[in-house]
């Protein structure tokens, strides 16, 4: 009787031993603030108010850097970009009157002004230049925001794949048990996503941040004079934007689509792994258990019952947000030059807004998550060894055909099930398995803790890959 090879049961006895070493991700200064109400205040009056006084002194300051204007007047439009000198109060009561909201900002501002400063603040601008490049700076900080919440993600993720990275449960395939796998790995596969996540904000923030513009009522820089281009690149670098497109963009507003696009396919990946965590906690299953703060009420009705919260919002988030991304898609067919129809102000401040609750639900979720490795044992036995079936395979195949090894492993099992034993006796009783495997050896491949160290070693491989990866634009 021979045993599996030396090698191989040196690999696996090795690995009962090893611990995986795994540099964590660090956490971003700023991202353990991921909060919707910073996102939620971006679009409030007076946040946005300022944001589109900036891009009104912006434009003045590179309009007197070309010429276009006189320095003084551009000094004191400066000066006055405050939002505190456009109250609200004020702005209702002239929008009231006028019924746009740019001539409304401009008529309560201009009474703080000089003279020279009311002649040319707005000079030859369109209102929406002005909205349009006020919307990009929103959309922009938002998705700093965000990004910091997802950096926030990874190094919750990586702490708690790097902890369980040899903590046994069972693989699962088409709703039926397949092979052992560790938490610790179905963790790894979340830190690759939202590392994939990542690089699309930077990728999507590169188009972003060329997309200030100042082009004009149909976006070929008619009414701005002969320095109109040069302008418009002076106007995006005094807002710290790149160099802007040349091409008009909002007839098109493919960027803000894309935006949705990435938020909604970020809300996707919350919802598939609250959805699982939801399952995971079930009473069948009670692998995983949400963490809840004291006095929260799982039932009104059944005191036993401990409800999931944050799965389901994670769930409703992956409904909802794409739909909000759908409404954005929608605007890119528009018509003609400038279509101004479409009032997308609230679907980007709701779907921002959204996507940072949402993120930052995910980070509660996972940062308090309890995780029974009792139960997942016991979940992996309830298939009594059937579930490391290949390893006996591949074992028996050292020493036959593996056609012949995969057939007498599903014999044993079959005798297995007909005569209700568990697979470690069954493999004992047929004389064709002890001719190549002895008893230990048997034990050592039934044995879940045996984790293979390509296994565990790729854990530290994703999080060290994620780590090392750039993500800014």
């Amino acid at each position: 009787m021979t045993s599996i090879s030396a090698k191989g049961l040196a690999v696996l006895r090795s690995a009962l031993m090893h611990c995986a070493a795994v540099a964590l991700i660090a956490v971003p200064v700023g991202a353990a603030a991921c909060s919707p109400a910073s996102v939620r205040d971006l679009y409030g009056y007076e946040a946005q108010t300022q944001i589109i006084l900036d891009v009104e002194a912006a434009m003045a300051r590179a309009q007197a850097q070309h010429g276009v204007i006189p320095a003084e007047a551009a000094q004191d439009i400066t000066v006055h970009a405050r939002a505190e000198l456009v109250a609200e109060a004020d702005f209702d009561a002239e929008y009231g009157t006028v019924n746009h909201r740019m001539v409304a900002l401009l008529n309560v501002w201009r009474r703080s002004l000089s003279p020279m400063g009311d002649q040319y603040v707005h000079y030859g601008a369109t209102t929406v230049d002005i909205y349009g490049t006020a919307t990009i700076l929103q959309v922009d900080r938002s998705l700093g925001a965000l990004d910091d919440c997802l950096a926030e993600s990874l190094a919750v993720m990586a702490q708690l794949a790097a902890e369980h990275a040899q903590t046994p449960m069972i693989g699962r395939t088409l709703g039926q048990h397949a092979q052992p796998i560790t938490f610790g790995k179905k963790v790894s596969a979340w830190v690759g996503e939202y590392a994939r996540h990542r690089e699309r904000l930077a990728n999507l923030r590169s188009r972003l941040r060329r997309s200030a513009i100042l082009k004009g009522a149909v976006g070929n820089y008619s009414g701005l004079g002969d320095a109109a281009i040069a302008v418009e690149q002076s106007f995006a670098a005094e807002l710290g934007l790149d160099a802007p497109y040349a091409a008009d963009w909002n007839g098109t507003r493919d960027v803000l689509a894309e935006y949705g696009l990435v938020l909604g396919l970020i809300a996707r990946s919350h919802q598939r792994i609250g959805q699982e965590l939801f399952l995971l906690q079930g009473t069948d299953i009670g692998e995983v258990r949400e963490a809840l703060p004291a006095g929260v009420v799982g039932s009104s009705s059944m005191p036993h019952k401990r409800n999931p919260i944050a799965p389901e919002s994670l769930v409703h988030a992956g409904r909802t947000i794409p739909r909000l991304a759908e409404v954005l898609g929608d605007d890119v067919v528009n018509l003609f030059e400038r279509d101004n129809t479409s009032r997308m102000t609230p679907v980007i401040e709701e779907i921002s807004v959204d996507s940072v609750a949402a993120a930052r639900t995910l980070n509660r979720l996972l940062g308090g998550l309890e995780v029974d490795r009792a139960r997942m044992l016991e979940n992996i036995s309830k298939t009594r060894g059937f579930a490391m079936s290949q390893r006996i395979a591949f074992a028996l195949a050292d020493h036959m055909p593996r056609e012949e090894a995969e057939a007498l492993v599903k014999q044993v099992i079959a005798g297995a099930y007909a005569n209700d034993t568990d697979f470690a006796a069954a493999l004992a009783a047929e004389p064709r398995v002890l001719q190549h495997l002895d008893p230990p050896t048997i034990a050592i491949l039934l044995n879940p803790h045996s984790i293979e160290l390509p296994a565990i070693d790729q854990i530290g491989r994703v999080i060290a890959e994620a780590d090392a990866k750039e993500y800014a634009p």
